[in-house]
């Protein structure tokens, strides 16, 4: 018990500041602005549509089908309202709580002293810091928490099967998927674990996988209509496949240094390999295969497949909307943390004499030194990189200078400059933003409130229907219905612009006001 109250008070002192940050990023459309999380009578809404803001159309848009994400976010919202403080604090509530799981899961393989220490640094890794500190990568905490319990559950019950059991592990199983697909990922590593080490009742699993898989897939696509899109803004999304799979030993190398290495953290990472060479190719590749080779001969068979199959729905050979993300770690995290137990149990480096002093367990101090030297280096830089989350200019600030030539953390920088009065700044990013990624929407319409603050109406108007071309952006319908309204001189034009508007969003507050202003506006002529 004592173990545990260290993981829980650590865990509050790493990211105590991080419960004053603001809503970043896709928070503000996905909270801030989703009229359907502001009233929990919406929760059934919730589950037939996506996740996003969508100005009106309907239900709530995007590609990606997070209920229970957008259920907490729901609950959170009508008993606190818009205060960012408690969703933060249960954030890091549910971080804290996965730690505590890791380690009850790894005293199963582990000595205690390796559990604990294997905890501490899932605990307060720096790569970790993008999951606990960005509200909505709460789904990457949720997936992960109800899939190891239910792991946890299988490893516990020591091969015997209880429907009452059976029922519960599926029930966690459906939450992971419920809070994110990658939730699959838990069916796979249960069914590895019980081939490995827990044959009887295989096929019972199997059975009943497949009934809460067909749950989902009913909930998802029969009644949420949510469908796999596919992306197309990324930069990775232009390569091919053959130059996609090239890239793979970059990937994985930028997540092995993420690890042992974790200095250059940056959100929205859009970088692509091109041009092949010693240093982006040979050279991981090379570190890749030595890595395999020690896993292979070193390390536990369940946990080196737990870190390969975890990290290759992030290896890009289905695109995705960025190259790498800190958040996709997660889980694969706890894969190689169990390759690392394995190593250290065969050099038994922590020694099981004694339960009570886990400094007595440490056979060398030198030793016991390096490992408190790691836990407090990480988390003196995982408290660094909390306070860059203060805030969206705080945050994009700081990363536009590691994560260069990405579109959107640009048009973000250039929207938080925006708020701060510095338009001038703003317009540059904007700019910026629109000459990397000329394809995308929110960008173009950003750009074109720029011009038409500097009384720029016609460039405005251009940029707006530019962003209308490019994605139906329903703020850039706003804005440009605005225009027409108030500056065009085609009557018949704008009142069809308005018509077409209004049938694509016809909840839009703002596209309702503009169009009854149009309308009174005309009468009184």
């Amino acid at each position: 018990m004592k173990k545990i109250w260290i993981i829980v008070f650590l865990g509050l002192v790493v990211y105590s500041f991080g419960l004053f940050n603001g809503f970043v990023w896709d928070d503000e459309e996905q909270i801030v602005n989703n009229v359907f999380v502001h009233s929990i009578k919406n929760i059934p809404i919730l589950f037939q549509s996506s996740t996003f803001n969508n100005g009106g159309a309907g239900l709530s848009g995007g590609t990606y089908y997070r209920p229970l994400m957008m259920t907490f976010f729901s609950f959170v919202y009508n008993i606190f309202g818009p205060n960012p403080f408690f969703f933060h604090f249960f954030q890091l509530v549910f971080h804290i709580l996965t730690a505590i799981l890791i380690y009850y899961l790894f005293n199963h393989f582990f000595k205690e002293g390796i559990s604990f220490f294997l905890a501490l640094i899932f605990l307060v890794h720096p790569g970790n810091v993008e999951t606990v500190a960005y509200i909505s990568a709460i789904q990457d905490i949720f997936y992960v928490f109800f899939g190891l319990l239910a792991l946890y559950l299988i490893i516990k019950d020591r091969g015997k099967f209880e429907f009452k059991k059976i029922i519960l592990i599926n029930s966690l199983l459906l939450l992971a998927l419920l809070s994110k697909e990658t939730g699959i990922l838990f069916f796979l590593l249960i069914l590895i674990y019980k081939f490995i080490y827990q044959k009887k009742y295989l096929l019972e699993h199997i059975i009943f996988f497949m009934i809460t898989i067909g749950i989902y897939s009913i909930l998802r696509f029969a009644i949420g209509g949510v469908f796999f899109t596919p992306y197309h803004n990324a930069p990775i999304v232009q390569l091919n496949f053959w130059q996609r799979t090239m890239m793979i030993p970059a990937l994985l190398f930028h997540y092995l240094k993420l690890f042992f290495y974790p200095v250059n953290l940056a959100v929205m990472q859009h970088w692509v390999i091109r041009t092949f060479s010693f240093y982006n190719f040979y050279w991981p590749l090379l570190v890749i295969i030595g890595f395999f080779l020690l896993s292979i001969f070193k390390s536990s068979i369940f946990f080196f497949l737990w870190f390969i199959i975890s990290i290759a729905p992030y290896l890009q050979l289905f695109p995705l909307d960025m190259t790498v993300a800190d958040r996709w770690f997660y889980l694969p995290m706890i894969g190689l943390l169990g390759m690392i137990g394995t190593m250290l149990s065969k050099l038994q480096i922590i020694n099981h004499k004694s339960q009570i002093n886990f400094k007595s367990q440490i056979k060398s101090k030198t030793i016991f030194i390096l490992l408190i030297i790691i836990i407090i280096v990480f988390s003196v830089r995982s408290f660094i990189r909390i306070l860059d989350w203060k805030n969206g200019l705080t945050l994009y600030s700081r990363d536009v200078k590691i994560s260069k030539d990405a579109f959107d953390l640009e048009n973000n920088l250039g929207v938080e400059l925006f708020r701060s009065g510095k338009y001038t700044d703003a317009k540059n990013h904007f700019k910026n933003s629109t000459e990397i990624a000329p394809f995308w929407w929110t960008n173009w319409n950003n750009l074109g409130v720029i011009y038409e603050r500097e009384k720029n109406i016609q460039k405005a108007a251009e940029y707006y229907q530019k962003a209308i071309d490019n994605g139906q952006y329903y703020l850039a319908y706003e804005n440009l219905a605005k225009i027409l309204v108030i500056h065009g001189k085609d009557q018949k034009k704008t009142k069809e612009f308005l018509q077409n508007s209004l049938y694509l969003f016809p909840k839009s507050q703002n596209l309702l006001l503009i169009n009854n202003y149009f309308i009174e506006k005309n009468n009184q002529k």
